[in-house]
């Protein structure tokens, strides 16, 4: 009798206990993670907050919780998506600061824009894809004793501008203007400096993109792309 009462006992006891709460409708649990998007939220923080409001919507899908980040994810979505194309830019750009006769020389400087297609090449070893070289590198230059600079350094070995020598830019979506250039020789390749420093410089600081039609040679005219969003003055160039 006392082994069936226990049996009975135990059985009352775990009918009493309450079922487990299925996690797509767990009212607790999507209330702290609403909490922390909302947070996010508030601080634009939204690459946060999108990783709470998916983890929210997998995980507690059928609460009020999942149903009030439906109504600002794609909002949300959007942000993230900005701060993540915002640094992809930045990325872009390679700052150095070197000792220079007379100081410290400053640049910026930035690649075109390269397709990367199915027919790159592939290492054999890795088998990883290359990226292609880029065609020609835009560089922002403060020297001691040259003074400022804009200058496109070019992968192609001849240049033939001039004199005079022009070529064309546009800005994002506008129309190609005329720019007087200066040619140069690097030593390694071919130089091509902007004169209209100033007039170039306030143009790109408000611009995402810039093309660059170089004079047509042998019926080639080069023609660069450089995703420029991304640059910010520091301090030794252009403050």
């Amino acid at each position: 009798m006392n082994r069936l009462s226990c049996l009975l006992l135990l059985a009352a006891l775990t009918a009493c206990q309450p079922a487990p709460v299925d996690p797509a409708f767990d009212e607790e649990k999507a209330a702290e993670l609403l909490a922390g998007y909302e947070a996010a939220r508030a601080e634009q923080d939204f690459e946060i907050a999108e990783a709470r409001g998916d983890e929210l919507r997998q995980r507690h899908g059928e609460t009020r919780a999942a149903e009030t980040v439906r109504a600002t994810l794609d909002e949300v979505r959007a942000g993230a998506e900005a701060m993540r194309e915002s640094r992809r830019l930045k990325a872009l750009w390679d700052y150095q600061a070197i000792p220079a006769a007379g100081g410290t020389q400053h640049t910026a400087a930035i690649s075109s824009r390269v397709e990367v297609g199915e027919d790159a090449d592939l290492s054999l070893e890795e088998e990883v894809q290359v990226a292609p070289i880029p065609d020609a590198k835009l560089i922002l230059r403060r020297h001691p004793e040259w003074g400022d600079s804009v200058y496109l350094v070019l992968t192609q070995r001849d240049l033939d501008c001039g004199p005079p020598c022009s070529l064309q830019i546009a800005f994002d979506d506008g129309d190609f203007e005329r720019f007087e250039g200066d040619p140069a020789d690097t030593g390694t390749g071919p130089a091509l400096f902007i004169v209209e420093r100033e007039r170039f410089l306030k143009a790109m600081q408000a611009a995402r993109r810039v093309r660059i039609k170089l004079p047509g040679s042998a019926h080639l005219a080069p023609a660069f792309e450089f995703e420029v969003g991304g640059f910010r003055a520091r301090p030794g160039l252009l403050d």
